[in-house]
């Protein structure tokens, strides 16, 4: 056995033991169930508060995707950030990360496991909350179109590990999870005004959202760049990490 697999295995068993993986799953699956439920009885609920009557369209199917995935963005970004701060601030802060580490263990196998365990962590969180959203928004509007649906999902997965890369770079380069997590907050909403000019929206991150919502609308410029241009981030900010943790006095 590897000390990779030795030390994902140590990551996910812990995320399991402190409830980080039951928590992250159960945020998810409240954002997925929320939104089909909010919508189709927010009619209702505007009816019954008195008033002057608020004409609202009939929502559809697609109006449920659509703000199920700007609500899974904007949430997902909150729960990654506030989550990984502290992957390895928080060891170094305690000490536990020079134990583990003295333990002819790599520091570029240290950083791989614990973007790996937390991507499988937060994986199974949007798994959850996508299907709960496609189960109720079939059964309070319409079916889906399910390679869509995978589609959308697909995109915010990336985009959210995406975060989630950032947010361990900074966890790298501070000792104090605050810092970190304020750092990876500004670098990953910093992008979000690339989103209004359509030259730079192709190619950032942020821009596979949008794909996602033109997606969902059935038109529109795909971003594949964006795609291409997120994983290599994701490769850059791993290994900015580790290089920076090389550096680092433990």
């Amino acid at each position: 056995m590897t000390s990779f697999s030795v030390l994902l295995k140590k990551e996910l068993r812990d995320h399991l033991r402190t409830y980080k993986l039951l928590i992250i799953v159960a945020v998810f699956l409240l954002l997925g169930l929320g939104t089909p439920l909010l919508l189709n009885y927010l009619p209702l609920l505007l009816e019954n508060t008195g008033g002057t009557p608020i004409p609202i369209p009939d929502f559809t199917a697609a109006d449920v995707v659509s703000e199920y995935l700007g609500t899974i963005t904007q949430m997902g970004i909150l729960v990654v950030i506030l989550v990984s701060m502290g992957a390895v601030a928080r060891e170094r802060e305690r000490g536990t990360a020079v134990m583990t580490l003295s333990k002819a263990v790599g520091r570029g196998t240290f950083i791989a496991s614990k973007l790996a365990a937390l991507s499988v962590t937060f994986g199974l969180g949007l798994a959850a909350g996508a299907g709960a959203c496609y189960l109720y928004t079939t059964i309070l509007f319409t079916e889906l179109n399910a390679s869509s649906f995978i589609a959308v999902n697909l995109l915010a997965g990336l985009f959210l590990l995406v975060c989630l890369s950032v947010t361990l770079l900074c966890s790298t380069l501070f000792k104090s999870q605050l810092a970190a997590g304020g750092l990876a907050f500004v670098v990953v909403v910093g992008q979000w005004p690339l989103s209004l000019i359509p030259q730079l929206e192709l190619y950032a991150p942020i821009g596979m959202i949008s794909w996602g919502q033109r997606i969902i609308a059935g038109s529109g410029p795909s971003a594949w760049w964006a795609v291409g241009i997120s994983l290599a981030l994701v490769a850059l900010c791993t290994v900015l990490a580790w290089q920076t943790l090389l550096r680092k006095e433990l």
